[in-house]
């Protein structure tokens, strides 16, 4: 079996990926809006939230206690890998994990450790982590403007408020841009009082479309097996945001970029690395790399590249053909429909005339898919399910009384000290 957590459009990209091999998917979830829970591909299994810790643990082995042999367990979002991999040595006893170990994740995944394990391995922005509020005049001088603020990791902060946003909501983005000395003390005072540390880095010019992504899947023992290469035509938030329409593309010189990292950092398991094309270098610089399925993983599948399948043949020690994963297209475009619905109600609160609009438009067109619809897997399960409808009415009663509280912060984790 495999077993897919949390429920969420990457764990509905899981669920397809495995099922459609005739592969047993079990989703958790607690939450009756996520869209995995509905695929024919997968059988639902309702877990506690992830906000009681110790209760979801409990369940989770007693659960895997149950299942023979132990289920392939898929994480799909940072929080759930932090959480979780607290607990691996437990979970180690039910669950195989297609993913490598913490002290690996950590490296990748907080951005200070990222970046300073990359340095001189492949080029990089310009970056600096500030560690007092004192340092920001020598922080600029070194990175310039504009520059970029980000976070360490975005769901996690060093507060011990349960209730406050992740980053992206505190702010409205992944990262904030500051074109004085006077945004950066605002924004860094803002981030510092929310429990977030931050890294402060050079902006590489480019529209969304100087975005590109490697998506590979490095097996346990024999490097990367599995190679997909994309450009984002659009994102939501514009500046920095999550996919709103990727392309597949040819972009082999991203490849051995990302086997050097790897090789260098010692992963293996699914990512997805993210790069920006910098036209005044005549290079590309890593930004990002998520250590797990991502928002539009089912692109992935759809142009022959089945990472979640690599991951899993990996996690039962079968070996992996990499002429089976071979990207057979290089044209398909991956749309996110709602997330042009935010773009537009965007657009009319700023009033906005700018024709960004129609540019999106012009890059939809040729063949494409979305996160959602598929003729063979329609989730018209989704819209009969009673809970379907308290869940989101519930959330949108939430989201409502959040736009009416000030802001809190996050909760803080241990791991993010170990």
């Amino acid at each position: 079996m495999a077993v897919v957590y949390p429920d969420n459009l990457a764990a509905l990209g899981v669920c397809r990926a495995l099922g459609v091999l005739g592969i047993r998917v079990t989703v958790l979830s607690s939450d009756r809006t996520a869209p995995g829970q509905y695929s024919r591909y997968a059988t639902r299994v309702a877990c506690p939230a992830q906000s009681g810790e110790a209760e979801l643990i409990d369940f989770l082995v007693e659960f895997g206690r149950a299942q023979q042999p132990n289920p392939v367990l898929f994480l799909t979002d940072d929080a759930s890998i932090v959480a979780l991999h607290r607990h691996r040595h437990l979970l180690e006893n039910y669950y195989r994990f297609p993913l490598a170990p913490w002290p690996v994740l950590r490296r990748i995944m907080l951005k200070d450790q990222l970046y300073r394990s990359l340095e001189g391995v492949v080029p990089l922005p310009r970056t600096c982590v500030p560690i007092h509020e004192r340092q920001l005049a020598d922080v600029a001088g070194d990175v310039g403007y504009p520059a970029l603020i980000k976070p360490l990791l975005r769901c996690l902060s060093d507060s011990a408020d349960l209730n406050g946003p992740p980053f992206e909501k505190l702010f409205g983005s992944k990262a904030v841009r500051v074109h004085t000395f006077t945004a950066l003390t605002d924004a860094y005072r803002t981030a510092s009082a929310h429990g977030f540390r931050v890294v402060v880095q050079e902006e590489i010019e480019g529209p969304p479309t100087s975005l590109y992504s490697l998506g590979l899947y490095a097996a346990r023992h024999g490097g990367v097996k599995a190679t997909f290469t994309s450009q984002k035509l659009g994102q939501v938030p514009a500046d920095f945001g999550d996919g709103l329409i990727v392309r597949a593309v040819r972009a082999p010189e991203l490849i051995p970029l990302g086997e050097r990292v790897i090789r260098h950092v010692g992963y293996y398991g699914i990512a997805d690395i993210e790069f920006k094309w910098d036209a005044r270098a005549k290079l590309f610089k890593l930004l990002d790399i998520n250590p797990r399925p991502w928002l539009w993983i089912n692109l992935l599948t759809a142009c022959g590249v089945n990472l979640s399948y690599a991951a899993y043949l990996d996690a039962l020690g079968r070996p992996i053909n990499p002429t089976l994963f071979d990207q057979r297209d290089f044209q398909t475009r991956w749309i996110s429909m709602r997330g042009f619905l935010v773009s537009l109600i965007r657009s009319l609160g700023a009033k906005r005339h700018d024709g960004d609009l129609l540019g999106l438009l012009r890059h939809c067109r040729g063949q494409r898919i979305g996160p959602l619809f598929n003729v063979k897997d329609p989730l018209f399960r989704m819209f009969l399910s009673p809970g379907y409808w308290r869940d989101a009415w519930l959330q949108a009663s939430r989201e409502i009384q959040r736009l009416h509280t000030s802001p809190g912060a996050i909760s803080g984790h241990p791991l993010l000290n170990e």
